[in-house]
């Protein structure tokens, strides 16, 4: 059943480093183009900017989950050469422990804002004007899926504090 839990969790990063990664890409490409629309035509831009802001925001938090699958986050590893394995373990749990009950945290908050946003009709009073809800609905993604990843990384650590026992 862990096992099985992991596998959906790694998935499911996979395809949101495809997102993140395509987030990114048509950034670049929103950019450039918004280049030639402004300077070379001399064109008033209105949505790019605020597209592509919203575009890496995503990228950003959706992303995480797939950074957090392929280790890319930031490691204290120099504290784990005076540890045993065992105390190597008990550490990385305790870490994942208080980064779970952060992203339970940013998950209810993000919550309310994207529910306040959706129920309340709030846009960005631009002239484009897109409903807020959705690129906050980013950060509620990304808290959502960083929860399952912490507990996925919960249950690895425990079933390997469980075989150095």
């Amino acid at each position: 059943m862990i096992d099985k839990y992991l596998e959906i969790t790694k998935k499911i990063a996979t395809a949101c480093g495809v997102f993140a990664a395509a987030s990114i890409m048509l950034s670049i490409v929103i950019v450039t183009e918004l280049v030639f629309e402004r300077y070379i035509f001399g064109n008033a831009i209105t949505w790019q900017p605020e597209l592509v802001t919203h575009l890496l925001v995503a990228s950003t938090f959706i992303g995480s989950a797939y950074v957090f699958a392929e280790n890319g986050h930031v490691n204290m590893d120099y504290f784990y050469t005076f540890l045993s394995e065992k105390g190597v373990t008990i550490l990385k749990i305790s870490t994942s422990l208080l980064c779970l009950i952060f992203f339970l945290v940013l998950l209810y908050v993000s919550y309310e804002i994207v529910s306040e946003a959706f129920l309340k009709n709030y846009d960005t009073g631009t002239v484009w004007g897109p409903p807020l809800w959705i690129p906050y609905s980013s950060m509620l993604i990304g808290a959502m899926l960083m929860t399952m990843a912490y507990v996925g990384e919960l249950l690895k650590l425990g079933r390997r504090l469980k075989e150095l026992s």
